[in-house]
């Protein structure tokens, strides 16, 4: 699924919720996909960050690639869940 078609679906759900005006719906969709833009840009960030770690002679690159994926995922997961 597109960024952009998350982003309408999410204007539409903010609408719906809060019972706004239809016009309003290209804006909250811009809004939404910026921010969203945003958390994949630092996702990806995150994700070059762990690209560069060095390995330790006892845990091979992609034990720590995956172990600190997940601790950002689960960063990411709460930031979200938060904003509910």
């Amino acid at each position: 699924m597109s960024i952009k078609r998350l982003a309408d679906d999410a204007a539409k759900e903010i609408i719906t919720s809060l019972g706004s005006e239809v016009d309003k719906s290209d804006n909250i969709s811009r809004i939404v996909e910026k921010a969203l833009l945003t958390v994949l840009r630092e996702a990806r960030k995150g994700c070059d960050d762990v690209v560069n770690i060095c390995c330790t002679p006892d845990q091979d690159l992609a034990h720590k690639i995956s172990a600190e994926l997940r601790l950002k995922e689960k960063a990411l997961i709460a930031n979200l869940s938060s904003l509910r």
